[in-house]
């Protein structure tokens, strides 16, 4: 479902988007008193406020801008950490730690940043450019966990960290403490996009941790205390909470909600607790819009999402090659009855990984067709005793009811197709090991920087190299995408864009479902909240909330 920049600006100006909840209580992983009266050390005394949110998954713990996406370890990352330029609820970039958007040269070769000056770490140390190079180091290098050093391969130097043959990138400098600088070979028109918004960590506590130690250190994987964001890290009880409390060294004054619980549980239990005052800010699932609508003291919004849910299929299985069998699949599928049930109509179907002007209005849209799906599968003499799985993360309603028509669906046209719930580790487990044969999952954002697409389908970004879950791999396809990345003028950029939009939508690399809009409750105590449709940024603004109670 395509949506203009004016649609999306008034979904928001409407108050549509996430599901937040505030509440002030004296300890928060009890819950008999919600009242926020309460005084114990638990809220740090009577006029605390504490802010209990929905988190939509069990966090993997690995809080390292290197380690690979996830949604809700983002989420605790967008919260402790800061980046250069961030964005908001139109998807569009702003600064942050930057003064200002970046200045490219005239010959596209050199971006430069200028930082805000006089900012601290949370502990106390000052801030400066070497900060940004230490970090944007640590992302080009692989050996540091890194999936993104493909990003920086037009950077000078980049090329050499990447393959082990040099420390630094030469291409990341700092001219004074308040300046940094990129350097290319080459044009790379979606650079600032992709990689302005890196969270950037403290060089003076993980300067002396070994490269390749790095994902592993204690301070990603226990104790990430020290950063620029507006909260500081104070534990992670497994399964239960994350508990942040407000960083007093934050660039933009004091915040003013003292703490955060980020609770993991499952989106039926998020609603219930919003209803009973056990949960402030909750990302709701659209079969409870009706129910949520009618709760005292509850504000109700949504806005479209930045990126989309997906199976990906795992090509490097021989059975999962072919890709007729996947255009199967898209046929074999009703979408708009997904999205009718699991979402309301709260969606728009998918073809492609492209948004916004970068998506051609020609694709073919895989209407449901299940005969179609059936001749498909005959030309390519598909076995239909041969079992394929699908494994994703139980505990979001629709995802779970996409899981169960996949498997009725596709079993109606004759894929053997089996249902395996997992937990985080297990999937990142079989994400290393290559085991899987599908895979239930979302987000990204495709609606800021189109060439953001070249990090989920391109040849060179096979993970655990990038995000390309499904092994894809086709040359014509990556070269149009680096032509476009490399085109300054935007009308032959967004020409080529859309030409590679139509190979990907014809060879369906992914099972492509739907762009949810993301819906928020929250309570009408929480003050200056602005919806942002992508479900793992709903903090953007965090430092200007406050509770009204």
């Amino acid at each position: 479902m395509r949506r203009s920049r004016a649609q999306r600006a008034a979904l928001i100006s409407t108050g549509l988007s996430m599901i937040l909840a505030v509440a002030a209580c004296s300890d928060p992983t009890q819950s008999e008193d919600t009242s926020g009266s309460g005084g114990d050390a638990a809220s740090g005394g009577s006029e605390d406020t504490t802010l209990n949110a929905y988190l939509y998954q069990p966090p993997a713990a690995n809080w390292s801008p290197m380690a690979p996406a996830s949604g809700p370890d983002g989420v605790v990352m967008n919260l402790i950490y800061d980046s250069l330029l961030g964005v908001d609820p139109n998807y569009e970039l702003y600064p942050r730690l930057a003064a200002d958007l970046p200045e490219i040269s005239a010959d596209g070769l050199t971006i430069t940043y200028t930082l805000q000056e006089g900012l601290t770490w949370s502990d106390g140390e000052p801030f400066t450019a070497e900060d940004v190079v230490f970090t944007y180091n640590l992302m080009a290098d692989p050996d540091t966990g890194s999936t993104a050093s493909g990003r920086f391969a037009d950077v000078v130097g980049g090329p050499e960290v990447a393959a082990g043959t040099a420390d630094t990138v030469a291409g990341f400098t700092a001219p004074d403490e308040h300046t940094f600088q990129i350097q290319l070979t080459k044009p790379n028109v979606g650079l600032v996009g992709l990689t302005g918004n890196i969270w950037i960590v403290p060089q003076h506590v993980l300067a002396d941790v070994p490269v390749d130690d790095m994902d592993t250190a204690e301070f990603f994987t226990q104790n990430p205390n020290v950063g620029m964001g507006p909260y500081v890290f104070q534990e992670y009880a497994t399964d239960q909470y994350i508990h942040l409390v407000k960083n007093p060294s934050f660039r933009e004054g004091e915040v003013d909600i003292d703490e955060i619980y980020l609770r993991p549980v499952t989106s039926d239990v998020a609603t219930a607790q919003l209803g009973t005052g056990e949960m402030d800010l909750v990302q709701i699932a659209a079969p409870d819009l009706e129910t949520v609508e009618a709760m005292d003291g509850i504000e109700v919004g949504s806005g479209p999402g930045a990126g989309y849910i997906r199976t990906s299929v795992n090509e490097l299985k021989p059975y999962l090659q072919d890709p007729r069998l996947r255009q199967a699949m898209l046929y074999a599928v009703d979408r708009q009855q997904l999205i009718d049930e699991a979402l309301g109509g709260n969606a728009g179907p998918v073809n492609a990984s492209f948004m916004n002007a970068a998506l051609p209005d020609d694709l073919e849209p895989y209407e449901y067709n299940p005969d179609r799906a059936r001749e498909l599968l005959a030309e390519m003499n598909w076995d239909p005793n041969q079992v394929v799985t699908l494994s994703w993360i139980a505990g979001q309603r629709d995802r779970d009811t996409a899981a169960t028509i996949l498997e009725s669906q596709l079993n109606e046209v004759g894929i053997k197709l089996e249902l395996n719930q997992v937990q985080p580790g297990q999937l990142t487990d079989m994400m290393n090991e290559q085991s899987y044969d599908m895979t239930l999952y979302g987000g990204g954002n495709y609606a800021t920087e189109p060439f953001a697409v070249f990090a989920i389908n391109a040849c060179s970004t096979h993970f655990p190299a990038g995000g390309n879950l499904s092994f894809w791999c086709n040359e014509e396809f990556d070269q149009l995408m680096l032509e476009a990345n490399a085109t300054v003028d935007e009308t032959a950029r967004y020409d080529l864009y859309q030409q590679a939009a139509r190979i990907e939508n014809a060879e369906a690399p992914m099972i492509y479902l739907y762009n949810p809009d993301t819906i928020w409750a929250y309570t009408s105590a929480l003050k200056g909240f602005v919806p942002n449709g992508d479900f793992t940024n709903p903090f953007w603004n965090v430092q200007e909330w406050s509770l009204d109670r």
